[in-house]
């Protein structure tokens, strides 16, 4: 089994049988993460927040384009859809990396939510 597979089932292990699928593509395990995530916050679920963040940092960083490209547009994309995510992002994900998926983000929030982000990572904004 992959390592990208064995750290998801770790992330939710009750997803275990849907993520050993041999069909099974990093964008849905992102996806299925996502809503993880989601509910996650509501419950305030730290240890599930933690472990679902640090896979997708993970994945990000990882040279397999499958994988960085992935969790850049299944995930890390969609955390400015819902007030539950988009309240955290700034605990959650590093400068690093919102300068890397910046544009994909813009292409999803608001114009307030952008500069909030931006404001907070002290990125300027090209003019």
């Amino acid at each position: 089994m992959s390592v990208w597979r064995q750290k998801a089932i770790e992330c939710a292990p009750e997803l275990r049988a849907e993520f050993q699928a041999a069909d099974l593509t990093p964008y849905v395990v992102f996806m299925e993460l996502l809503l993880i995530l989601r509910q996650a916050h509501i419950d305030r679920d730290k240890d599930k927040l933690t472990k679902i963040y640090l896979f997708a940092e993970w994945c990000h960083r990882q040279k397999d384009q499958k994988l960085w490209n992935a969790v850049d547009v299944s995930f890390y994309e969609h955390l400015v859809d819902t007030a539950e995510t988009f309240k955290q992002f700034t605990n959650w994900i590093k400068k690093d990396i919102y300068i890397d998926i910046r544009d994909l983000l813009s292409q999803r929030a608001d114009e307030k939510q952008m500069k909030q982000l931006d404001e907070y990572y002290g990125v300027k904004k090209a003019k």
